[in-house]
């Protein structure tokens, strides 16, 4: 290697040293320039934060309350993964390799363009990368996560929700609302007028994993559910899923639209949950979308301890975030029959009242 060439890979380092440097001392660059705003640069790391549609989508919530606190302007983000080691340990994981991880990226992957400010969606192969384009364009941005916790690998969940989110709230009173963008909320009115119109849409997330069979849906009690409010309630439920998870009885049913039959994206599912009345399912995945909306939810399973997230309030056998309201909950219980009517009936009732929204359940006795 000449003279030269020595020099300039030296240049390049000690730039790269320095942008990082700045990162590391500083929270955030001190103004925006005139004339223009910083963007914000999110760091997905796949080697500290899970292969999962819902923690993608917190980071999206993320997004909006630092762009708001910093007065950023859009979201460039950053997916960033070891290519030898791609993901984190974890046996819901396990089947993602190295030679197969971009095939399954694509599964996850539009869940990281749910956002309105999205500007630049990146794709890098190992951290140094990353750490050089940060060098090359550090002057541009607010980065998150700060420094010391892309360094040390942190799991950020507990962070957006114990620190962004709850300082946020205690400011304002509510959390920025989580969209998609105006292409797939304007697809998404239109199927649900075109396949559920005059009927009230409640969307369903379900789940069959056999990775994590605990987790996974009770389909049976689903199946109940949707055949009771066949004969009780003018609404149609819309089935969210994979292909391999639809249960074929559901295609009998009168009041139950498959997504997948209409070969959906997920970022038309994220839509879809967006722009229904109500939303049920279980806490995880792309039912992360309705947390962060204005609509009533009831989801199942909630296995974090609500000890350890700053503000959750507990009322009866239901739990939900400070920044919901009483109608946004979780159960920690799994799904029976009885447990989705009785959930399923209050919520109707939450819309029913509702001044936006006119529901009209069909007569009938119980």
């Amino acid at each position: 290697m000449t003279r030269h060439h020595l020099l300039r890979s030296a240049k390049r380092a000690l730039r790269r040293w320095l942008a990082i440097f700045k990162w590391a001392v500083s929270a955030a660059p001190a103004i925006n320039y005139p004339g223009r705003k910083l963007r914000l640069l999110l760091i997905y790391d796949f080697a500290s934060q899970p292969f999962s549609v819902g923690d993608i989508l917190i980071f999206q919530e993320a997004a909006l309350v630092l762009r708001e606190n910093y007065d950023l302007d859009v979201v460039d983000m950053a997916l960033v993964y070891d290519s030898s080691s791609p993901v984190v340990k974890d046996q819901a994981f396990s089947h993602i390799e190295p030679d197969s991880f971009l095939f399954h990226l694509s599964s996850v992957l539009p869940a990281a363009q749910v956002n309105p400010h999205i500007g630049s969606l990146l794709l890098f192969d190992s951290h140094r990368r990353l750490e050089s384009y940060i060098a090359d364009n550090r002057d541009d941005y607010l980065i998150w996560p700060r420094f010391g916790d892309y360094i040390s690998r942190e799991y950020l969940f507990y962070k957006c929700f114990n620190e962004l989110f709850s300082d946020y709230y205690a400011k304002h009173g509510a959390l920025p609302v989580l969209q998609s963008r105006p292409a797939a909320t304007s697809w998404a009115r239109q199927f649900l007028i075109q396949h559920v119109t005059p009927a009230v849409p409640v969307s369903v997330q379900l789940r069959r994993n056999p990775a994590t069979p605990a987790r996974n849906s009770d389909y049976e009690s689903w199946y109940a559910l949707f055949q009771y409010c066949a004969k009780h309630y003018s609404v149609k439920f819309v089935v969210i899923c994979a292909a391999t998870e639809v249960d074929t009885r559901f295609r009998n049913l009168t009041n139950v639209v498959i997504a997948k039959d209409f070969h959906t994206s997920l970022e038309q599912d994220l839509a879809l949950i967006e722009a229904s009345s109500i939303h049920m399912g279980p806490s995880s995945g792309p039912g992360t979308m309705a947390i962060f909306g204005t609509k009533p939810y009831c989801m199942f399973g909630f296995d974090t301890s609500p000890s350890m997230i700053k503000g959750f309030v507990h009322q009866e056998h239901r739990v939900r975030y400070q920044f919901a309201n009483e109608n946004q909950y979780f159960l920690r219980q799994i799904e029976t029959r009885d447990i989705l009517l009785r959930e399923f009936d209050h919520l109707w009732v939450t819309v029913n009242n509702s001044s936006n929204i006119v529901c009209t359940p069909i007569p009938t006795m119980r």
